[in-house]
């Protein structure tokens, strides 16, 4: 029996473990023979572990053409090359490795120029590279233990418990990047490119300018009314057509003192006369008459006007606002540089998030947060 897509039996046809090792075998029999090999030694170990080869008549029928075709692979002598290397375990491994790690690094890069017109193609080496990756099992099984690891990942790896956590977290990393494809979460290149110069454009826009200082002092000299120093107090601007804003002064004793009897509060006492008396004959000779409510005065009294609220809407303009100084005028300044600052430790935090990198990730975030506890410091005190 040959092996073939169509010579997989039905019931573990759909078998993600088997179908498509079979197809990546095929793919490269004959570019390259050694990881086609071990595509089929890894799909015959997986059918034997999982005795699967005991359920039914076509499975076994299948697993013992594909055992017999690995043997006539690794026996044959057609090829020397391929002999001596698959007759020696930690040759084989060196091999296998560095074709499969190369095809990692060449697919992150595919993703990082990602520009949305060979999604279909891309999805294809992705998934190719989680099988070749997942492949490197069958080297680590119970008589592997004498490889040398660290010769084979260039001191990556120093046991072979590392090398599977290895595997374990490169496959993770190649799943993650094929979900964000299928999902259309990967950002096209050309929209990275707009994006940085985007930023670059709002980093020189809030960046603070250097002569902001001698700016201010100019200002000021050529309008005394905008000196910052005389501004600390809320008295000490006052409009020209306005007149001095005076606030009560001090009581004339301290609270707990007894008062002079001049300065007692007294209450009204009883009214001399009643409604009904005759009030025309009271002060007669006084300049000051005395007009029953039936009588007007003949002269007209002119009505006090109000006076105006201009002084009260000046004052409340004066309490609206915080004084400026040259000292929270260099704070202000300072806020915005450092707001920019906790906005790229976080876009740097984010980026290695998109490739794992917890260590980095973390560093950006505590020196963002470092900032940002700074920002507020300044503002509370």
């Amino acid at each position: 029996m040959s092996i073939n897509l169509d010579s997989i039996p039905g019931p573990i046809k759909k078998d993600n473990n088997i179908t498509p090792f079979i197809a990546r075998a095929l793919e490269l029999q004959s570019v390259h023979p050694v990881v086609s090999y071990y595509c089929k030694v890894y799909v015959l170990e997986y059918i034997l572990s999982n005795r699967l080869h005991t359920t039914d008549k076509e499975i076994e029928a299948f697993t013992i053409a594909l055992l017999e075709d690995t043997e006539l692979i690794k026996n044959s002598l057609d090829d020397e090359d391929l002999h001596k290397i698959l007759t020696n375990r930690q040759l084989s491994l060196n091999v296998v490795f560095a074709f499969v790690f190369k095809l990692f690094l060449s697919s992150l890069e595919d993703i990082s120029n990602y520009d949305g017109s060979n999604k279909i193609q891309l999805a294809g080496k992705l998934r190719a590279a989680i099988n070749f990756m997942t492949s490197l099992k069958v080297f680590t099984g119970e008589g592997d233990e004498s490889l040398d690891f660290s010769e084979t990942t260039g001191g990556k790896c120093e046991s072979k418990g590392e090398f599977v956590a290895f595997i374990k977290d490169k496959t993770k990393v190649l799943k993650y990047q094929l979900s964000r494809l299928i999902k259309n979460e990967i950002p096209l290149k050309g929209e990275d490119e707009e994006l940085a110069k985007l930023e670059e454009k709002v980093d020189e826009s809030t960046k603070p300018n250097e002569n902001a200082n001698e700016v201010v002092t100019s200002l000021i000299n050529e309008d005394p009314a905008l000196d910052i120093e005389n501004c600390s107090s809320p008295q000490a601007y006052t409009p020209h057509d306005e007149k001095p804003l005076h606030l009560p002064g001090a009581p004339k004793y301290e609270p707990g003192q007894d008062a002079d009897d001049d300065d007692e509060v007294k209450l009204p006492g009883a009214p001399k006369f009643l409604p009904d008396d005759d009030l025309s004959q009271i002060n007669k000779d006084s300049s000051i008459k005395v007009f029953t409510p039936n009588q007007r005065p003949h002269e007209h009294e002119e009505t006090p006007t109000k006076p105006t609220n201009s002084r009260s809407a000046s004052a409340n303009l004066t309490r609206q606002h915080e004084p400026i100084t040259k000292e929270n005028l260099q704070t202000i300044l300072n806020t915005g540089e450092n707001i920019t600052k906790v906005q790229k430790h976080a876009k740097f935090a984010i980026s290695a998030l998109n490739y794992e990198d917890i260590e980095t990730a973390e560093k950006e975030l505590l020196q963002g947060l470092e900032v940002l506890r700074l920002i507020k410091e300044n503002k509370e005190t």
